[in-house]
């Protein structure tokens, strides 16, 4: 899973673990909104460009990793920020369809959103530290469909993903990412959680 469950409260307040092994909430559980979901979203998407789909041109999760990977290894910061899903793209294409946007969690994209982009910057800072300027060879990809974050719609997640590949003269198979987005043929990273 991207990320963990928000916390209920009676003050109103939530918060995300940021990890691909916390539990999801239990039932039950309530999250009291100040504001209805459509209001939520509609102040999410202030400053957002409205969009249907994502902005990729790759088409295969392997192709992604690949990419990626070598993205990592030339410590080129603005291909894996352009691999990732964008706030326009959360704001409109992920989280109209997630979970976390229907009852009984109706979270603040805002919060979501936060919490997805703190995790990301993490895992790829420590990814950089131990990657940045090493010879990296793709080897193979394994992800699992995640079928529980998205309730409807054309959208896809996968993960976790295990990827394997050379690092120097060593083979290793770890999680470099998170979830990976697939809508309309087109691939990109919603998580960059991993192992380090």
């Amino acid at each position: 899973m991207l990320l963990g469950a928000a916390c209920s409260g009676k003050a109103g307040t939530a918060a995300l673990a940021t990890t691909d092994s916390v539990s999801w909430r239990k039932p039950g559980d309530v999250v009291d909104s100040i504001f209805p979901m459509a209001e939520y979203e509609r102040r999410f998407r202030i400053g957002t460009d409205s969009t249907a789909t994502i902005a990729s041109s790759i088409g295969s999760r392997d192709a992604l990793a690949r990419t990626f990977l070598a993205a990592l290894a030339r410590g080129d910061t603005a291909t894996l920020a352009s691999l990732a899903i964008s706030r326009s793209e959360f704001a409109w294409v992920i989280f109209p369809d997630h979970r976390y946007a229907a009852p009984p969690y109706e979270l603040d994209p805002a919060l979501f959103w936060r919490q997805i982009t703190q995790a990301n910057s993490k895992g790829i800072s420590r990814a950089l530290q131990r990657h940045r300027g090493k010879t990296l060879a793709f080897i193979a990809l394994s992800c699992q469909r995640d079928t529980l974050q998205m309730l409807h719609g054309p959208t896809a997640l996968w993960g976790p993903c295990s990827m394997k590949y050379r690092v120097n003269d060593s083979t290793v198979t770890r999680q470099l990412f998170g979830t990976i987005v697939e809508r309309s043929g087109k691939m990109k990273f919603l998580s960059y959680a991993n192992d380090f």
